[in-house]
Order: C-alpha cells, then sequence, then structure tokens
C-alpha cells in the first residue's frame, strides 16, 4: 500500500490500514534537541529570544524564524501531522535587559534557567500560579459585562503559518496541519472559587462557558480555514486520581460544550481531537464516546491510559489514539534501550486493529525529555518499518 502523510493520518482516523504508523509530535519551542537541526535562533533559543526581543525584532522576524524551525525540525524527523506555529501577539512584549540572563518585564525579574535553557521568574511565587491570577470579583464582573457580539472573520493566516506551508509545497511535503483552540472546558485550570461555581452557582459557571464558547468557536472556524484539517480541543480535565470534576458535572456541564465544538469542526469537514493530561476512566462514555470526538492526545500513560486498557475497553475501535510512549518516565529518566522496547509495544499494540493509531510521545518534547531519548524512539519507529536511518547529525 502506498500513500503520502496526509493519506496516512486520514486512514487512520478512518480506522483504516495505512501503509504504516502515522508520526507526530509536539515540540517546546526551545528544546535543545532543536539545536543541532535548526541552529540557535530567536526561535530554538530562549536566551536569544529574549535579548531579540529587549533589541526590538520585529513580529515577522520572530514569525519568520517560527516557520523555518518547526519546518526544519518536522521534515527531519519525516513527521506526517505538524501542530501549526506559536501564534505571537501582534506587539511583542519588550523587556529591559539587565545582563546576561536577566530581564525584566511588567515590573519582574525574569532569568535564565542554566539546566533546561528556559527564561524563567528570578523569584517565582504562589501568586503566579495560573488558577490564581483571576479574582472572583473580577471574573464576575467579566462576566456581568460581557455583550455578546459578531466575532471577527478575519480568515488571513498568521504570517508564520503561511510560510511553513509555503516550505513545506515547496519541498513536496503533504502535511496535515493541526490548530488548537480550548473553548472553556479545561477545569484543571479553573481558579479555586470557580470549581465551587459547579455546586454553588451553576448559572454563573454557563454564563461564562458561553462567553468562551463564543470565542473559541470563532477562532476555530478562523484556524479551519487556514487550512488545520484536525483541531485540538477539550484541555486537562483529570489529574492521575481521575477528573477534576465529578461525572455528573461534567456530563452537566462540559460534556454539552465539547459536543458543539465537535459539531462545529464535523461541519467544516475537519476532525477533533481531545486533548487532556490525566486518568479518564470514571468519564469515559462521556469523554470518548459521547462527545463525538475523533482523536485522543495526550494520552498520560502514566495516569493509567496504557494502549492495553485503551484496546480492551474498545476505545481504539472508535477513537483514534495519539500516543503513547511515556514522556514523564520512560523518555525523561529512561534509557534508548528502554525507549526502542516502548516504542516497539506500542507499535505492536497499535496495530491490534487497523489503523486508529498515530505514533507520540504521552505529552510532547517538553524541557525533561532527553534529547537522546527521542532520537531512540524515533529510530526504533523506523527500524520497526523498515525505513533507512535518519541524516547524522
Amino acid at each position: 500500500m502506498t500513500g503520502g502523510s496526509r493519506e496516512r493520518v486520514m486512514r487512520a482516523f478512518r480506522h483504516q490500514q495505512p501503509d504504516r504508523t502515522p508520526l507526530f509530535e509536539l515540540f517546546w519551542p526551545y528544546h535543545p534537541i532543536h539545536w543541532p537541526i535548526c541552529g540557535r535562533t530567536v526561535a530554538t533559543d530562549e536566551e536569544l529570544a529574549w535579548d531579540a526581543l529587549a533589541e526590538g525584532i520585529s513580529a515577522q522576524e520572530m514569525a519568520e524564524a517560527d516557520a523555518q524551525a518547526v519546518f526544519a525540525i518536522s521534515s527531519y524527523f519525516e513527521l506526517d501531522m505538524v501542530h501549526i506555529p506559536p501564534i505571537r501577539p501582534a506587539r511583542l512584549p519588550r523587556p529591559h535587559k539587565l545582563g546576561r540572563g536577566r530581564w525584566l518585564l511588567d515590573g519582574k525579574t525574569f532569568c535564565l534557567n542554566e539546566r533546561t535553557k528556559l527564561v524563567v521568574l528570578e523569584h517565582p511565587a504562589a501568586e503566579d500560579a495560573d488558577s490564581l491570577k483571576t479574582t472572583e470579583a473580577e471574573r464576575r464582573a467579566q462576566i456581568e459585562g460581557w455583550q455578546p457580539e459578531a466575532q471577527p472573520v478575519d480568515t488571513e493566516r498568521p504570517y508564520a503559518l503561511r510560510r511553513l506551508q509555503e516550505l513545506a509545497a515547496a519541498d513536496g511535503r503533504d502535511w496535515v496541519y493541526m490548530g488548537e483552540v480550548g473553548a472553556g472546558t479545561g477545569v484543571a485550570f479553573y481558579p479555586p472559587f470557580q470549581l465551587m461555581w459547579f455546586a454553588q452557582e451553576p448559572e454563573l459557571l454557563r454564563r461564562w462557558l458561553a462567553i468562551q464558547q463564543t470565542q473559541a468557536f470563532a477562532e476555530t472556524e478562523r484556524q479551519m480555514r487556514w487550512g488545520c484539517q484536525v483541531m485540538v480541543i477539550g484541555g486537562d480535565v483529570s489529574s492521575d486520581k481521575g477528573p477534576f470534576v465529578s461525572p455528573r458535572h461534567y456530563h452537566e456541564f462540559i460534556l454539552p460544550v465539547m459536543q458543539q465544538h465537535v459539531r462545529l469542526i464535523h461541519r467544516a469537514g475537519a476532525l477533533a481531537v481531545y486533548t487532556s493530561d490525566g486518568n479518564h476512566w470514571p468519564i469515559r462514555d462521556d469523554f470518548f464516546f459521547n462527545t463525538g470526538v475523533d482523536g485522543y492526545q495526550e494520552v498520560d500513560q502514566a495516569a493509567g491510559m496504557t494502549m492495553e486498557r485503551l484496546n480492551a475497553e474498545g476505545i481504539k475501535e472508535r477513537v483514534c489514539i495519539i500516543g503513547n510512549i511515556d514522556a514523564r518516565h520512560t523518555l525523561c529518566l529512561g534509557t534508548p534501550d528502554q525507549v526502542r522496547g516502548e516504542v516497539t509495544r506500542c507499535l505492536e499494540l497499535g496495530s491490534r486493529t487497523p489503523g486508529g493509531h498515530i505514533l507520540h510521545t504521552s505529552h510532547s518534547v517538553h524541557e525533561d525529555v532527553k534529547s537522546a531519548n527521542y532520537h531512540a524512539m524515533i529510530a526504533a519507529y523506523r527500524s520497526y518499518f523498515g525505513l533507512p536511518p535518519l541524516p547524522s547529525l
């Protein structure tokens, strides 16, 4: 059987046997895995990026670097599906450089973490937690003051995405592009007071979800017009021990938004992928089946979402599994040999029913994933399907 990337991915989503398991990955923009492939640029080295922002780099220069980096690493690893480049704000932040590896932005001091090579707050505090950045009074005022209005229908592609698509077309790459939009259903990021609304102020919660839905659905339509055939939706809803909200509250509040989001995507002829870490078994039917999603990403093996159980529970018969190489333990703490063994087992399990599987880490190539282990993962994938090794770096 022959077929390029697009056919390979689409056959997997249709649960048809592709010529080989498709390959997808999310690379954190500043992970050192980029450097031998893309060089150290403002798109791959965060210290260079912050220095460039302080010096006044233009938005177009940053976007060009983003496109070149995504193209280079996706081409090198021969991905079949590619997440669109970062959508940076039109007005870039302008930190003030304090010295090597230190900057001031919005009254806070940031510094370079020498271990991860990422820029972080110099003095992090609990106040910087996402769940504590908004007060209940502020969120109530936002809801009370919201007036429904027509959302913009601007279809102009971001420069970075347009350049990436141009580079891919010129090189003969028929990638499937993945967009991503949340609609307020990622309850893991709710402030504590908002979690209480499920029980204490359900109508207020519904109004907030309606606001998120209106904005998110307009953005979803925009990204699909850009050429995104796969849309990632949902957001984190569970921890290792299960959902952050009761199954009843998930069914009552979160499921209806997910269903509407999926219907919007399907009407446009695109595919919907639920992305969420955690253990979803207590909400299995709603999460996997009743939402109507086509795929499941961030398959959290360490939380019990294993390929073995996904197969046994019948998930894979109806939902394309995008995973599941452990990015919490194996890729961070394991050896290349352990990685290779896990890849082989994952591919074998993924082939037990035709299609329905796309190889991917259980989350992403994040700051703690060892570059050598990710290279071992790809080498094992290529060996499994009899593909030649990638060029040495």
